[in-house]
């Protein structure tokens, strides 16, 4: 030990303390961290001014450096410690377990390792067969950057890693090389940009979504949000409103019935026409949810209720674009001409084929629900100019509700 500090500090000779003491402040305060090294390098220093602070520090580096590994020892292997090897693999995960426990306490200078070794060397373990694709480390060609910029943005990353045989972080480093982001732009509009380039409510949006008249990438209900509704209480009272119409329309049948028994061409006419099938097939919206209302015992109008309620959701409520361009075709006076800038207009005319004089039934049915759109009213605090009811909503995120000055949109009334 002093021949290896004699060497560390060029024959420096110590006077206060002793080469071994020295170590055993250094090993102390490298326990506590690196202000315990400052500490043990501070004391040293204090009565051995000749040493240097760097010849401390490099000492306290040897001492925390690791043994050097013990010589490897032969182990010797007899066939009753090869059969309790071989059994214990043999019964699998907790097997191999309590065989290596066994033949450590048989064998207290064995090491796990050992016998993982000795197991290997027998065949009693798996080889995993990794694949390793071979262009890991290989150059970025042109191809591979042409491919890279034309799916990016409309796939995965780990779907790109996978057709470019490249690992995923790869990959996006490579994007970001070449200027562009890994963000995958999904397809359809969401509900709150829809919302705010046709200048419509969220929920009048909510509200087409569930009467089918704009359809979303995918209407099944989440697991959630139905576990939800079962922990609110509110599903039994909807169960039992559910039987009780069903009980009633019932009765109104069966007294029908009863009352006009003699009318058999009349009946069989009904008949007739009940057979007759359906011509318009049902979205995939329709179907799940009517599958969501049977497993749940309430009516079809129900489960629309509460997904226009955001009580039940969907998985994935982005609108698509197909769904877009029907509505504006078939139900076109539903979206407020009036409200919107000239951009939009023609975005509407040009490509989504806007008819404004379709829907006029829809539109009436909506009508109630988009009354309060017309009504502008005006804070006195902030002078901001607020459209429907999302003035009450601004007032009350204010301690003191400002006074209402309401204003019709031709005029103050």
């Amino acid at each position: 030990m002093a021949d290896r500090w004699q060497h560390t500090t060029d024959g420096y000779s110590f006077r206060f303390f002793s080469p071994e003491q020295a170590d055993q402040i250094l090993r102390d305060g490298a326990r506590r961290g690196r202000d315990g090294s400052h500490a043990a390098i501070e004391r040293i220093l204090k009565h051995e001014p000749g040493l240097q602070r760097a010849e401390l520090w490099r000492r306290i580096r040897w001492l925390k450096a690791s043994k050097p590994p013990e010589k490897y020892r032969r182990t010797i292997w007899n066939p009753e410690d090869e059969k309790t090897l071989r059994d214990g693999y043999q019964r699998g995960w907790r097997g191999k377990r309590e065989a290596v426990r066994e033949l450590l306490q048989r064998h207290p200078d064995w090491c796990p390792h050992v016998v993982w070794r000795r197991a290997a060397k027998l065949g009693l373990v798996r080889q995993s067969i990794k694949r390793r694709p071979d262009r890991y480390r290989q150059p970025w060609s042109e191809e591979d950057d042409r491919t890279l910029l034309n799916l990016a943005g409309y796939k995965r990353m780990s779907v790109i890693a996978k057709l470019l045989h490249r690992p995923e972080r790869g990959v996006r480093y490579r994007l970001a090389v070449l200027g562009k982001s890994s963000r995958v732009q999904l397809e359809g509009y969401s509900r709150r940009a829809l919302a705010e380039e046709l200048h419509l409510g969220r929920k009048t949006i909510q509200r087409l979504i569930a009467t089918g008249l704009l359809e979303v990438r995918d209407p099944r209900i989440t697991p959630e949000s139905l576990e939800a509704l079962q922990r609110s209480g509110r599903l039994t009272g909807l169960q039992v409103r559910h039987r009780e119409a069903e009980g009633v329309s019932q009765t109104d049948t069966a007294q029908e019935t009863s009352a006009t028994p003699d009318r058999s061409n009349q009946s069989s006419g009904n008949v007739a026409q009940s057979a007759v099938p359906n011509t318009r097939k049902a979205s995939r919206s329709e179907r799940v949810w009517t599958e969501v209302a049977q497993t749940l015992g309430v009516s079809f109008e129900t489960v629309r209720n509460l997904i226009v309620d955001r009580t039940l959701k969907v998985f994935d409520p982005r609108i698509t674009e197909r769904s877009l361009v029907n509505l504006c075709r078939r139900n076109g006076s539903l979206i407020n001409w009036e409200f919107l800038d000239a951009e939009t207009r023609d975005w509407l005319q040009s490509s989504m084929d806007l008819d404004r004089r379709t829907g006029i039934d829809a539109t009436k049915r909506l009508n109630p629900f988009r009354k309060h759109a017309l009504v502008v009213r005006k804070c006195t605090q902030c002078g901001r100019a607020i459209r429907g009811n999302a003035f009450f909503a601004h007032s009350k995120c204010r301690k003191d509700s400002p006074k209402l000055v309401r204003e019709s949109a031709n005029g103050t009334n």
